[in-house]
């Protein structure tokens, strides 16, 4: 009887402590479970809310994401301290400031030697407007004008075409396809084609109105009074690729001292008059100089040297870099002729003699900077501002035909499907298959070469 008992107390003390422990357990359970609740409901309202830090730590992050040039709204300008002095002198500047200018330049619009040209001034960091007083001497700016403009270098108007009443067209890049048709219909021209087909028939025509008019030109006394009336131009008259500065033969020394600098100060500038192609010759890079006698009573409205992206595309190049080097100095007293920057009120450039104005229209991606648009003061003075220009073109970027679009589309699946077969191998087979590939050649032949002469 004690046994039974003893049994029976034993059971019901295992039996009781059991029960109680799973309730223990399901309380505990639904008290984690409210933990986790609660935990899952406070981390909701703090994703939800933002302190007031991290707010400006996005803002920050969303201030540091890089603008390319072409959609920058922004400029970078320097001190009016500066300005006063004309610019900063770079070779007196820091070398952290010559090689952030530099690295800039080769990053986003183009490779140059900035810091080994001792006059180079910076009138403006974004967009980049630099100046070289004293690029030409003296007599190289009138050797340079009496090539281009015949006599002491005061162009004479541009005489009327003989199979059209009409003269040379100026403010050819800021026309629009409707002024253009209406230009080369006046002229008896085809008025037929795109945008620059048409600019390009124009710029033929005005080649050979300048023809024209330095034949007229008097080459003895230029500056006198009948030769500054005559010079009296209500537009500006460019002459694109003239042959006195072209051609070899009748191209001064000054015009080939000229290219040579300009050759130090851009590397990849090439004297190559012909529009450059990757499209069709692979030729990348070439150049096109275009004399200016400047003489307008109004104001000449804001242009760009470079060209929109759908013209660049159509011409194969794009306008990297426009030198202007100024042959003359006003006479004047009251100015006029200053090269102005929309973009950049209060900034301008007057003109000077032997004095280069670079700058750059388009990016390194050959697309259009807004930015860099210019203008032009009137200027009404007894001679013409006489200037040369030498615009810098790049090549676009190849565009694939649908044929080599295929032909590439095919490359990349053949080389994607290499990879994914390589990738599924396993790893210590790659390994051997590498071996095998170092391996030299006909290893096995040497072996038995070496073994015919031990034997022998």
């Amino acid at each position: 009887g004690n046994r039974k008992k003893k049994v029976q107390s034993r059971q019901s003390s295992q039996r009781r402590p059991h029960h109680h422990h799973h309730r223990t357990t399901t309380t505990l359970s639904l008290v984690g479970n409210r933990k986790k609740k609660t935990m899952i409901a406070a981390k909701a309202s703090s994703s939800s809310f933002t302190p007031p830090q991290e707010e400006e730590k996005t803002q920050s992050d969303d201030q540091k994401t890089f603008i390319p040039a072409h959609m920058r709204k922004t400029v970078s300008r320097i001190t009016e301290a500066q300005m006063k002095e004309n610019g900063v002198e770079l070779a007196k500047a820091s070398e952290q400031v010559q090689e952030s200018i530099a690295g800039f330049l080769a990053f986003e619009f183009l490779r140059s030697r900035v810091k080994n040209l001792p006059t180079l001034k910076v009138l403006n960091v974004d967009p980049p407007i630099l100046t070289a007083p004293m690029f030409l001497s003296a007599k190289e700016c009138e050797d340079i004008e009496r090539a281009a403009f015949g006599g002491e270098g005061n162009a004479a108007a541009p005489a009327a075409s003989s199979s059209s009443g009409a003269g040379p067209v100026t403010r050819l890049s800021s026309m629009k396809k409707a002024e253009l048709v209406k230009c080369c219909e006046e002229r008896g021209l085809d008025a037929s084609g795109t945008v620059a087909v048409l600019r390009d028939r124009l710029k033929e025509f005005n080649a050979a109105a300048g023809a024209t008019t330095a034949t007229t030109t008097t080459s003895g006394g230029g500056g006198g009074d009948d030769g500054g009336s005559a010079a009296a131009n209500t537009d500006p008259f460019r002459t694109s690729n003239p042959d006195a500065l072209v051609n070899s033969e009748s191209k001064p020394e000054a015009m080939n001292q000229l290219l040579k600098r300009l050759n130090f100060l851009f590397p990849d500038c090439i004297e190559e008059f012909e529009p450059p192609s990757a499209r069709k010759e692979n030729k990348l890079w070439g150049i096109e100089v275009v004399a200016e006698a400047y003489k307008s009573a109004e104001n000449v409205q804001p242009s760009h040297a470079a060209y929109e992206q759908h013209e660049a595309i159509e011409r194969h190049y794009q306008v990297r870099a426009n030198c202007t080097f100024f042959l003359n100095d006003s006479d004047d007293d009251g100015g006029g002729g200053e090269i102005t920057f929309p973009a950049l009120p209060g900034l301008s450039v007057a003109p000077e003699k032997g004095l280069a104005l670079i700058t750059f229209p388009a990016t390194a991606a050959s697309l259009l900077d807004p930015r860099a648009a210019t203008g032009r003061n009137a200027y009404d003075g007894s001679n013409t501002l006489n200037a040369v220009d030498v615009l810098i073109r790049g090549a676009t970027p190849k565009i694939l035909t649908e044929e080599e679009a295929a032909i590439e589309r095919k490359h990349r699946h053949e080389e994607e499907k290499e990879r994914a077969r390589l990738s599924a191998i396993p790893r210590s087979e790659r390994r051997k298959m590498r071996k095998d590939e170092d391996k030299p050649k006909n290893s096995r032949k040497k072996r038995d070469t070496n073994t015919t002469n031990t034997n022998n």
